[in-house]
């Protein structure tokens, strides 16, 4: 017997609005948006926080090897890419969703243009137009709004590259906001990212520059490698899984006595010392998770508490372990396997005693 089938396609504005609602912070969004740039080989990622009131805007333009016509429509479609899909080593995606989801959340029209061998394409998302009509479908506008061209003009005779502009910014520039709460966030977005990329845009052999407003963005490094202060360090260890090996280094970071103010500040990290403690983990380099002990703990899942401030432990894993390590869209959270939890903890147990005697004595 068949089954008796209909088709239930959601409704754009619902399904758009409601996307809106994933959580994003507006550093986490533009780190999205700065994953898209690297996985397309960028090796210089500007981002500009322009304020006027509420028509302020936010552009990100990078100069990676750009899209097509056919590739831009793909990259703005919504799940247009399987998550299940094998992808590149160093693609930094996952779920085909960050560009949209991330930008929409902190926008209302969010336009995109690239070049590739020396084409321009140009496509846009405008909530306000496609609710101007409820029962409109999935529509795309091609090219710029109305007013916003002049935007577009640091693509102009580029051979590759990618803007993407924001505008409409109302789950940010909210009633009452001041161009100081816009220069508070963008130092937040600095801090965040400085932290998300420290692996990719520190040292020389860095693989990206990343700029706010012209100023380039100094790493935020957790393990105060080089430190000569610094006590103790593991050396690498490994673990191999279904998905592949994943890589651990311990770190226990000096005790206050030992930095200056100057150095405990910095290092403090953007939510502070007790906050920044235990596990950072990593793929491709690209940090997906700033501390906290991952659920683990016996008899019950370890706090964040002060006498471990110092220890923090490094994990790099694979972009096939995915699934496995139950990472969101927002690349904001991770589970590890059951199968990596007695090795986890050993780890943990061992740096948080090493921890709390430097922190102690």
């Amino acid at each position: 017997m068949t089954s008796k089938t209909r088709k239930a396609p959601p409704r754009a504005m619902a399904m758009l609005e409601s996307l809106r609602g994933l959580g994003y912070s507006t550093a986490a969004a533009l780190a999205d948006i700065v994953d898209n740039s690297i996985s397309a080989g960028a090796s210089e990622i500007r981002i500009d926080f322009q304020w006027d009131g509420p028509d302020s805007r936010l552009l990100i333009l990078d100069d990676g090897r750009g899209m097509s016509d056919p590739e831009l429509e793909g990259a703005m479609r919504l799940g247009d890419k399987n998550p299940l899909a094998e992808r590149d080593a160093h693609d930094l995606g996952r779920f085909g969703m960050g560009l949209k989801t991330a930008s929409l959340s902190q926008c209302r029209r969010l336009t995109v243009a690239s070049a590739k061998g020396g084409k321009l394409s140009c496509l846009r998302w405008d909530l306000d137009e496609l609710a101007a009509d409820p029962q409109s479908d999935w529509l795309l506008f091609e090219g710029p709004a109305e007013g916003s061209d002049g935007h577009l003009v640091s693509l102009e005779g580029k051979e590759a590259g990618t803007l993407v502009l924001w505008e409409k910014l109302d789950r940010i520039v909210t009633a009452g906001y001041t161009a100081d709460n816009f220069g508070d966030l963008i130092d937040t977005v600095q801090s965040h990212l400085a932290m998300v990329f420290h692996r990719l845009i520190q040292g020389p052999r860095a693989r990206i520059r990343l700029l706010i407003n012209n100023r380039p963005i100094e790493p935020w490094d957790p393990f105060m490698t080089g430190h000569p202060a610094k006590p103790w360090s593991s050396p690498l260890a490994q673990q191999r899984t279904d998905s592949g090996l994943v890589f651990a280094q311990c770190h226990v970071l000096p005790h206050r006595d030992k930095l200056s103010a100057e150095e405990f500040e910095e290092n403090a990290g953007p939510a502070g010392w007790t906050a920044q403690q235990g596990f950072y983990v990593y793929r491709n380099e690209r940090l997906l998770l700033a501390g906290g002990w991952l659920g683990l703990g016996k008899p019950k899942a370890w706090n964040r508490e002060e006498v471990h401030r110092l220890a923090r432990i490094r994990l790099d894993i694979p972009n096939t372990a995915d699934a496995d390590w139950k990472i969101d869209v927002r690349k904001s959270t991770a589970r590890p396997p059951v199968s990596l939890r007695p090795w986890l903890m050993a780890l943990a147990e061992n740096t948080r005693d090493r921890a709390r005697r430097v922190f102690a004595f």
